[in-house]
């Protein structure tokens, strides 16, 4: 399954902060007319001092509204774009009225609130086109300004609106993850708890009782200590335990990890996946067949190919594996019979040997596995040579164990 990649939010708040920047190169037409016209040194110094105070407002408004301080306003930096936009409006006639409104209805709609903004942006497009009409430019020029500062206002309020709802789902994700953390130390610790706490104070109990009694009766002292042994032992089980619970192997990386490993032994490997995507529990069991599987095939078979398939309907998952190797010689033993499940249907049932081999742990314990799930475990030789492994898992128990 192809892993969904996490948006991020840096690279794209990057993005909209260097796109913001960009605008400011529009102010180059206003400032190349002005220069054209031959003006003197103090209107040259002016103008620049004008434009660079106006691109450093602009910039420290556009900065914080795509930041997590986006609902605070900056009063200095709008102050000092309006006053620089003001100021440069006789200087640069004409080219600054058809400009200068894109940064001030942007750098207003980032900093005031609804009706503010409303009213900032009528008194931009007054100032506008009074300044049009003013510097003798024809009505033709000018009666669509209002339209478009209208249009822009709008357009420029939705976009923050969506910058404020990124804002909140960056901080929410961070959120997310820090409760995630939290959540799962908390389970961890519970879980550690609950598995070693009564088994710690008997070790610390029979410990002091040994203590006592060894000067008076040896021989029950060396009684309880061989009971603190043997919990001991029991705590480390647990222990292990609730550690591979936490380990839960990935199916992907079961499969790419049967693939390299047989395939370095000189086995050929073929894996039919399965027609949709796997429950996550299920997956989980599924991935733990695909592991002792392989290592079945790499210890006690001969085989030159094996086969890996995954089915999925409606009702279960399952997994089959199949090698060429040398069929098994040897039956299930007795104690290892079928094991039913809550529903009485299906069975796990530990394989036999390979080759004459006992029973080992691995299979014992996926059959364990398997059961605990309500699922079914098979295994054994095939009529025409080689092995086989079947593992089928209800997908309504394995939900029901995940919740």
């Amino acid at each position: 399954m192809t892993p969904v990649r996490e948006f991020d939010f840096t690279k794209s708040r990057a993005a909209a902060r260097a796109g913001a920047c960009a605008w400011l190169l529009l102010i180059g037409w206003p400032l190349w007319v002005f220069m054209e016209r031959g003006p003197g040194p103090l209107a040259v110094i002016a103008a620049l001092g004008g434009v660079a105070l106006f691109a450093a407002c602009w910039v420290a408004i556009m900065w914080r509204m795509l930041s997590a301080r986006a609902t605070t306003a900056n009063p200095w930096a709008v102050t000092g774009l309006t006053g620089s936009w003001l100021a440069l409006l006789p200087l640069f006639g004409q080219p600054w009225a058809y400009t200068s409104f894109v940064y001030a209805v942007s750098a207003f709609a980032a900093t005031l609130p609804a009706v503010a903004f409303a009213a900032a942006t009528a008194a931009v497009a007054a100032v506008e086109v009074t300044a049009l009409l003013a510097s003798g430019a024809p009505l033709s020029r000018v009666w669509w300004v209002p339209l478009v500062i209208a249009v822009q206002a709008a357009a420029v309020h939705s976009l923050r609106h969506m910058g404020l709802l990124v804002a909140r789902l960056d901080a929410a994700r961070a959120e997310v993850a820090r409760l995630a953390v939290e959540n799962e130390r908390l389970r961890f610790a519970r879980d550690l708890h609950d598995t070693l706490g009564h088994t710690l104070t008997s070790i610390t109990i029979r410990s002091q009782l040994a203590a006592r009694l060894a000067p008076a009766d040896p021989g029950r002292a060396a009684a309880e200590m061989t009971e603190v042994e043997r919990a001991a032992r029991r705590a480390l089980d647990e222990v292990r335990r609730t550690i591979t619970g936490y380990r839960a192997p990935s199916l992907s990386e079961e499969l790419e990890g049967a693939t390299r490993n047989l395939g370095v032994a000189g086995i050929e490997v073929t894996v039919s996946p399965a027609d949709g995507p796997i429950p996550a529990a299920a997956e989980a069991l599924l991935a733990w067949s695909v592991r002792e599987a392989a290592t079945n095939v790499l210890r006690h078979s001969r085989a030159r190919h094996c086969h890996i398939a995954l089915r999925l309907d409606e009702t279960s998952a399952a997994l089959e594996v199949t090698d060429d190797g040398h069929p098994a010689t040897t039956a299930v033993p007795e104690d290892h019979g079928h094991q039913s499940t809550a529903a009485g249907e299906d069975h796990a049932t530990p394989a036999p040997a390979r080759g004459g081999e006992p029973v080992g742990s691995g299979l014992a314990g996926l059959a364990e596995r398997v059961g605990a799930a309500g699922g079914r475990l098979e295994a054994g030789p095939r009529p025409e040579g080689g092995y086989l492994l079947r593992v089928r898992v209800p997908l309504e128990a394995t939900r029901a164990g995940a919740a």
